[in-house]
């Protein structure tokens, strides 16, 4: 969750094109419905009229009469435009064109009239501004709004923060994109769920995306609805928001457009600090594309629907760059040579990493200096700077630079394109279905790097997605809606030549802790080494049926989801990462004697001994509902949702664990490391097993069904799904050990008693030492300079953060131009998902003081790992807040609807982001208690205009 203790937003709509913005009730994911009230002329209900609706664009019909309380409903309707006709015998027939939304029960009431004379009536009717079904807040967005809506690159994910109570997440950035886009009515951006036509689009807590990390498609979206709170009982698997998009279908007609989007450097300025430093107008240019085409196969039975669409953009960055300076190359190598020699593996690597330094495009316009210290010797040495021996020409840190430094301008070109098609089929009066395919694929540079671009890394991989739909009606009281649809996805993230660049330079040179003396070598390397891998397979099966049975509607359905993934990550930091701690060390051939404590560097490494792992998971969800309409302005709607989701398995009995939670096992140094880690099937050894999830909403009209005023409310209980952070545990010892080395040793890699061979030695101890049931001392004695490796642990029992969420609003028009809403939304989280890095710390602060011998006297922390990092899901957090909401529909040169949204919000909670990342960089107060945030104030105002 982002945490905002005192939230205030203010958002203004402006629309310039008819559209309709709904509170709703969810039909279906792939549907809407049209209901309504008929009467007379005096108010009195006429019950057994007889009700058509006939889709205008693809011609199919359906029929049903109105009950003893004049109602009638058509549920399961595709969106689309359609014509409504309503008879009886003493009336006259009544027309209605009418646009059925997406998950929206547009309301239409029809008053019949006398017959005089065979006269009929053809009357627009616009959605209702009130809507009196159940309590969902939710919003539908037209395909034209959706398009019209200024959003550069076109990500579909972007519209959701149109939505009231909707805010930018910016803990996104923070947790590397991996945080979710956006956050509404308080509940974290890690927990919204996307669907396409009703099939699960997400990955993990995530939306797919593409090469270029935004969900292409816009141009074949038909609508789109953001359910904030949604209490039907089909709405699952994440508590947050709802996101679902319902594909554009050919028709009767052939349609189609082309839309060309280009911009480039001649239409842009050249940026203020380009300019300062005296460089040209950086390169950048953009290419986006669109293109569709429908119609029919054979007129009122088959229709097809052809898009595609894409981009290619070059966008340029400006980047700081500052290097070591010739003077400080200069004294720096005949240091080395001084202390191991002329022909010593140290002089070789520092000539190699000099050599890289020198070669950097750009460096002809380096001045001496760094962008903060004219001598750029600063550094993060308890003396703040490195001073230098004196010779001839001056002193390093004194009257000498230690750096260079210019600016230069980045970009590498991204492509994305996507190629859908969609087939509906009207196989009877009673059955339609439809078939969608479409393919992804493109490229995107995720590491560009400023020293050379042989470091450069790129994500590319195909993704593929299909789904058949096919809804049946029996008779005009039930309707049954089925679902089937597949995912695969194969992404890559790697260098251009693996071989060459590691040849190069076989590790990274990172400055970060040395105060950003140099920009670092490698660029990330350490990540991304040797090719890295994710690969998801998934299928999911669904049905949706509703009844109707007097003033009652029934439903029931469930949801079906299987998931197999590929990880092939593993060798994330095996070429190592090399940190001085600062200019000292590095200039010293990795740690100076004099100083060893604060002049060193350290290394972090990691020893695989699997490429890859297959994990698989499932869930299960079903529910069952029912909406009562108690009188024609009143109706409650209670409905059960059960939710299972299986204990994620690795075939191979990859997932390395501690036999229970940190803080119960036993931390003898004394124990052998292969009794307190075993290897497992399953990722946990306890969780929930089954998640109930009742939910309650209710629609009101107090003044009856003929003046517009609503009060509507709901609550319910909502879950986050657990195990997102499974495969954390295959990447444990003794399956992938990570060796941290830190204190005397050299930074060269082939030098004698370097970094590296005491990290790969301290790897062979731990290996044999595990297969011969050895403890830390026994190990300790084979390598006295053996470094322990780190390890994950999870809580013996992790919960599913459940979420109680409730709303109430109040909604009246005037007229029928004009209405305001006031709404009241809060929501209470438990179980929430919080990392403790500090399980295993000591020393200082709040932690034990010295670590445990044997046998241990606790408080002590255990000796056998170098780090702990805990999952565990203690957190708990409180929203609430209130919207006003104004909506006004004009006419004149142009229809539209202005809308404007007011929204007050008070959040505190006890970690941010569903887990993904602290607010703060402080470690938790005491190893057994989780980090309390403050307080926090966010305001915005945004302004949204479509032609």
């Amino acid at each position: 969750m982002r945490l905002r203790p005192i939230s205030l937003s203010l958002l203004v709509g402006i629309f310039l094109t008819t559209f309709v913005l709904n509170r709703l009730n969810a039909q279906t994911t792939t549907s809407g419905g049209v209901t309504g009230v008929v009467t007379d002329q005096s108010g009195a209900v006429v019950p057994n009229a007889d009700v058509e609706i006939r889709d205008a664009n693809k011609g199919t019909t359906e029929s049903t009469k109105t009950d003893r309380d004049g109602v009638y409903r058509f549920f399961f309707l595709s969106p689309s435009q359609y014509t409504l006709n309503v008879e009886h015998d003493r009336f006259r027939k009544e027309s209605r064109s009418v646009t059925v939304l997406l998950e929206t029960p547009v309301t239409v009431n029809i008053t019949l009239h006398v017959a005089k004379a065979n006269v009929q009536l053809l009357v627009t009717a616009e959605a209702p501004l009130v809507q009196a079904d159940n309590g969902d807040v939710s919003i539908t967005m037209s395909q034209t709004q959706i398009s019209e809506l200024p959003n550069p690159g076109n990500d579909l994910t972007y519209i959701a923060q149109t939505a009231p109570g909707a805010i930018m997440n910016t803990d996104n950035a923070r947790t590397g994109g991996g945080g979710g886009n956006f956050s509404i009515l308080g509940m974290p951006g890690t927990s919204n769920l996307f669907t396409l036509n009703g099939m699960n689009d997400n990955s993990g807590h995530l939306n797919f995306t593409g090469a270029t990390g935004m969900l292409l498609g816009q141009n074949q979206i038909q609508e789109a609805t953001v359910v904030s709170n949604g209490y039907s009982g089909h709405f699952g698997d994440a508590p947050g928001s709802y996101v679902n998009y319902v594909t554009k279908s050919g028709g009767n007609d052939f349609h189609g457009n082309a839309e060309y989007f280009w911009n480039g450097s001649v239409l842009n300025a050249t940026d203020w600090i380009t300019k300062a430093f005296g460089n040209p107008r950086p390169f950048d240019i953009a290419n986006q594309w669109a293109g569709s085409v429908g119609g029919p196969i054979k007129k009122n039975r088959l229709f097809f629907f052809l898009d595609t669409e894409g981009l290619r953009v070059l966008l340029p960055s400006p980047v700081q760059v500052v290097l070591p300076s010739p003077q400080f190359e200069a004294a720096t190598i005949a240091n080395i040579d001084s202390i191991f020699g002329s022909a010593s593996a140290s002089d070789a690597f520092y000539k190699q990493i000099f050599s890289l330094y020198n070669q950097t495009s750009g460096i002809a316009a380096a001045t001496p200096g760094s962008f903060a210290d004219p001598l750029g010797c600063l550094d993060a040495s308890p003396s703040s700077v490195f001073i230098g021996p004196q010779t001839p020409q001056g002193q390093l840190g004194v009257n000498l630079p230690c750096a260079i430094h210019f600016q230069k301008t980045l970009g590498q070109p991204t492509s994305e394109s996507l190629v859908s098609g969609r087939m509906d089929w009207n196989v009877r009066t009673n059955d339609r279905a439809f078939f969608l395919l479409q393919y992804d694929n493109g490229r995107q540079p995720i590491v560009v790097d400023p020293i050379s671009s042989v470091f450069n890394v790129y994500y590319s991989g195909p993704w593929w997605q299909a789904q058949l739909n096919e809804t049946h009606t029996f008779g005009t009281t039930a309707a049954n809606q089925f679902l089937l649809a597949g995912i695969y996805q194969d992404g890559v993230s790697s260098l251009v030549h693996p071989v060459q660049t590691l040849a190069a330079f076989p590790t990274t040179l990172d400055w970060s802790n040395a105060g950003q003396a140099f920009t670092s070598l490698g660029g990330f390397d350490y990540l991304y080494g040797y090719p890295i891998g994710r690969g998801l397979t998934q299928y999911e099966i669904a049905d949706d049926f509703l009844k109707t049975w007097g003033k009652h509607k029934f439903a029931l359905g469930g949801d079906f989801l299987r998931a197999y993934l590929s990880n092939s990550a593993y060798t994330q930091n095996a070429v190592g990462d090399t940190v001085p701690q600062t200019i000292d060390a590095f200039y010293s051939g990795g740690v100076d004697p004099a100083s060893p404590q604060s002049d060193s560097t350290r290394l972090r490494q990691s020893f695989p001994t699997q490429l890859a792992q297959r994990f698989a998971n499932y869930t299960l969800a079903g529910y069952g509902q029912d909406e009562w309409h108690v009188k024609s302005n009143l109706t409650l709607t209670l409905a059960l949702r059960v939710e299972h989701q299986s204990n994620p398995v690795c075939a191979q009995d990859c997932f390395a664990e501690l036999s229970g939670p940190f803080e119960s096992v036993s931390h003898d140094p004394a124990q052998p490391y292969n009794q307190a880690i075993s290897k497992h099937k399953q990722a946990f050894f306890h969780k929930d097993p089954v998640n109930w999830a009742p939910r309650f909403s209710f629609a009101w009209q107090p003044l009856g069904v003929s003046h517009n005023t609503v009060v509507r409310g709901g609550l319910g209980l909502f879950y986050e799904l657990v195990g997102g952070f499974a495969t954390f545990f295959s990447d444990n010892p003794p399956l992938v050990n990570h060796v941290t080395v830190l204190g005397s040793y050299n930074l060269a890699p082939e030098e004698t008693n370097s970094l590296f061979k005491v990290a790969a030695a301290s790897n062979a101890a731990f290996v044999e030492g595990f297969a011969a049931g050895e403890n830390l001392a026994q190990i300790k004695a084979s390598d006295p300079h053996f470094f322990p490796p780190s390890i994950i642990v999870a809580t013996n029992n992790p919960r599913s953060s459940q979420y109680q969420k409730w709303s109430l609003e109040v909604q009246q028009t005037f007229g029928t131009h004009t209405s305001v809403t006031l709404g009241y939304y809060g929501n209470h989280g438990i179980h929430e998902f919080v990392q403790n890095p500090s399980a295993n710390a000591s020393g200082f602060g709040p932690f034990p003081a010295k670590v445990c011998a044997s046998p241990p006297v606790p408080p002590c922390a255990d000796p056998r790992f170098a780090g702990v990092t805990e999952y565990t899901t203690p957190g708990i957090s409180n929203y609430n807040g209130m919207v006003v909401s104004f909506r006004r529909r004009f006419s004149g040169f142009s229809n539209g609807l202005f809308q404007a949204n007011y929204t007050y919000g008070h959040a505190l909670d006890e970690v941010s982001n569903g887990g993904q990342d602290e607010f703060t960089e402080a470690v938790p107060s005491s190893p057994r208690t989780p980090l309390i945030c403050e307080a926090a104030t966010e305001r915005q105002i945004t302004m949204f205009v479509t032609p």
